[in-house]
């Protein structure tokens, strides 16, 4: 595969997964599609990466992506325990 594909579908994944965070209805989904666009730059780092920087580079993303989906999870736990539902539409009150 050249840069050009890799690049391109990269694009493709980071689109797919920025409409799909915009139109769904569940934080756990939203998390997901959070991952995947997080995924999509790493696709783009390591193609445009020069040897073994951008792939170390990636690896470090990964370890990033990680730790932002157990704090996400754990998140999105506490905020279904006190509210009672998933979607963000319905969590509204703010308590200080």
């Amino acid at each position: 595969m050249t840069q050009f594909h890799l690049l391109a579908i990269s694009f493709a994944l980071f689109a797919s997964a920025a409409a799909g965070f915009l139109t769904c209805n569940s934080l756990v989904r939203m998390l997901m599609f959070l991952e995947l666009m997080l995924n999509a730059a790493n696709v783009a780092i390591v193609a445009l990466g020069q040897g073994a920087v951008g792939h170390a580079y990636a690896v470090m993303l990964f370890a990033v992506a990680a730790a932002e989906a157990g704090v996400g999870l754990a998140l999105i736990l506490s905020l279904a325990s006190v509210f009672r539902t998933l979607e963000p539409g319905n969590i509204k009150e703010l308590k200080g």
